[in-house]
C-alpha cells in the first residue's frame, strides 16, 4: 500500500432537524393542546483512532466528509431521529490541525481514542415544548442549528519506542528483521526501504515498537530526496538507534558517515539530539571492518555497540541496553505524571460572551440600517418569522441587545428599517 501521511478534508456536520407546530385532533379531546415534536441532532464527525491503520491512503481522495442531518419532528410529540455519527478512522499517530488557522485540534495516539472534530447542529423544539401555564396553546417553534464545518489538514506521525537511522545500506532493514515480526524487502543496494517499516520487539516482557527509517543522505533535512518525508516520522521516537556500516565497500569514510546523519538530525530539529541516542557499528563480519571501527573509536570517543546484524552477533546485548534506556524513561514519564496530579488544580470562570460588545449597526441608506451581530444571526436562523408568537420571541431577542435604541443614537427615526440577517423590522 502507497504511504499517504499527509491529506485536506473539508468536514461538514450534520443539521439539527426542525422542531413542528401541531396540535392534538382528536375526537375525544376536544382540546387536547400543542401535539409538535423536537427534531433531531445533527450527526456529529469523529475521529477514531485504529491499530489496524498504518496510513491515510483511505482519506486521499475523500475531500469531503458529510455527516447525517436531524430529521424534522412528527406530531404526537415525536421528535425526529437524530443523525447518525460518522467516524473518520486513522491510524495512531496521526495530527489533526485547522486549515485555515493552523491550530492543532488533536493528537490520536491509542487505539479507541476518539475526537469530535465537527459537532452536529442541536435539533428545534416543536410547540410542545412551549407549554406553559400562561401560554396553553403556544405557536413557538424552532429551527435546527446548522452543524458545524470545518477545513482540516491530517499529519501522520509513526508512533514508535526506537527509531533506527543511519545512511543508506547501514542495515537498518536487516536489524528490524532479525529482531521483530516486521519483514521489510532487502537487499545489498541503495534506498532499499522506499517507506517507514513498524516491527514489534519483545524484551523482558515489554512489547517496544520500532520504525526502519528510509537511509538518510546528506541535505535531507533540506529535503533532499526523501529527506523531510521521512525525518518528520521521527519526533515521536524515544530513543535512537543510529547504525553505522563498518563495509568499506558502503562507506570510504565511516567517521564522515556517522557525521552526516548527525548533522542532519541537528539541522531538522536540535530537539531530537536531546534523546537517547545508541551508537551502533553493523557489519563487524565483513572484511576492513575492524579498522574502520577504530577509526570510529578514536574519532567519536562515545560508547559504540558493535553487531553483526546479519549473523545475530551483538544484537542481544543492543536489546539489553536499549531496554534500560526505556525503563529509565518510562519511569521518568510516570514521576512527571505523579507530580502532575499533585498540583493544584485551577478552576477558571468561563467568561460570558458579551454580545453587546459584538453588535454593530451600520447605516446602509437615508432609512435604512444594517445590523451585524453574532447573537442576533444565530436567533434569525433559530427562529422562523412564521407565527406570532415566533415574532413577538423575535422582538424580545432584537430588545434583549438593545437594537432599536442604540441604532436611534447613531440617527436612525422611527419607520426606518433595520436589516437584520434577510428579515427587515421597522423602529418604532
Amino acid at each position: 500500500m502507497q504511504l499517504v501521511d499527509e491529506c485536506n478534508l473539508y468536514l461538514k456536520a450534520g443539521s439539527g432537524g426542525n422542531g413542528i407546530v401541531s396540535w392534538r385532533r382528536e375526537a375525544n379531546v376536544p382540546e387536547g393542546g400543542p401535539y409538535g415534536g423536537d427534531g433531531g441532532n445533527g450527526g456529529d464527525i469523529v475521529a477514531i483512532g485504529d491499530h489496524n491503520q498504518n496510513t491515510l491512503f483511505d482519506w486521499r481522495n475523500h475531500k469531503e466528509v458529510y455527516a447525517q442531518n436531524g430529521e424534522n419532528g412528527r406530531t404526537a410529540k415525536e421528535s425526529g431521529k437524530g443523525g447518525v455519527t460518522t467516524y473518520i478512522k486513522l491510524p495512531l499517530g496521526t495530527s489533526i490541525y485547522d486549515s485555515d488557522t493552523n491550530e492543532l485540534l488533536a493528537d490520536i495516539l491509542e487505539s479507541g481514542q476518539t475526537y469530535v472534530v465537527c459537532q452536529g447542529g442541536k435539533a428545534g423544539h416543536g410547540n410542545a415544548f412551549f407549554k406553559s401555564s400562561f401560554n396553553r396553546a403556544p405557536t413557538l417553534y424552532e429551527n435546527g442549528d446548522a452543524g458545524e464545518e470545518k477545513n482540516i489538514t491530517l499529519k501522520l506521525r509513526f508512533l514508535a519506542d526506537v527509531g533506527l537511522v543511519g545512511l543508506p545500506n547501514a542495515g537498518k532493514s536487516t536489524l528490524v528483521n532479525q529482531i521483530s515480526n516486521a519483514k521489510p524487502r532487502i537487499a545489498n543496494y541503495q534506498f532499499t526501504t522506499l517507506i517507514p517499516v513498524l516491527g514489534v520487539v519483545n524484551i523482558k516482557d515489554h512489547k517496544l515498537v520500532f520504525a526502519d527509517m528510509p537511509g538518510l543522505i546528506e541535505g535531507a533535512a533540506k529535503g533532499k530526496g526523501l529527506g523531510h518525508d521521512f525525518l518528520k516520522h521521527i519526533e515521536r521516537c524515544q530513543i535512537f538507534i543510529h547504525l553505522i556500516s563498518l563495509n568499506p565497500i558502503d562507506s570510504d569514510d565511516v567517521v564522515k558517515s556517522y557525521k552526516i546523519v548527525t548533522n542532519e538530525l541537528k539541522k531538522y530539529s536540535k530537539e531530537l539530539l536531546k534523546k537517547p541516542i545508541i551508537i551502533v557499528a553493523n557489519k563487524i563480519d565483513t572484511e576492513g571492518a575492524k579498522e574502520n571501527l577504530e577509526k570510529l573509536k578514536k574519532s567519536i570517543k562515545k560508547n559504540i555497540f558493535v553487531i553483526s546484524a546479519k549473523n545475530n552477533e551483538g544484537v542481544n546485548e543492543l536489546l539489553n541496553e536499549i531496554y534500560k534506556e526505556y525503563d529509565v524513561i518510562q519511569k521518568t514519564n510516570e514521576q512527571k505524571l505523579k507530580n502532575k496530579s499533585q498540583g493544584i488544580k485551577v478552576i477558571e470562570v468561563k467568561q460570558q460572551k458579551d454580545y453587546h460588545k459584538d453588535l454593530r449597526i451600520i447605516k446602509v441608506d437615508d432609512d435604512k440600517w444594517e445590523v451585524q451581530s453574532e447573537f442576533m444571526k444565530y436567533w434569525t436562523n433559530r427562529i422562523p418569522l412564521t407565527t406570532k408568537d415566533n415574532l413577538v420571541r423575535y422582538n424580545q431577542k432584537l430588545k434583549t441587545l438593545e437594537i432599536e435604541d442604540k441604532a436611534k443614537q447613531l440617527g436612525a427615526k422611527s419607520g426606518d428599517t433595520l436589516l437584520v440577517y434577510g428579515n427587515e423590522m421597522t423602529i418604532d
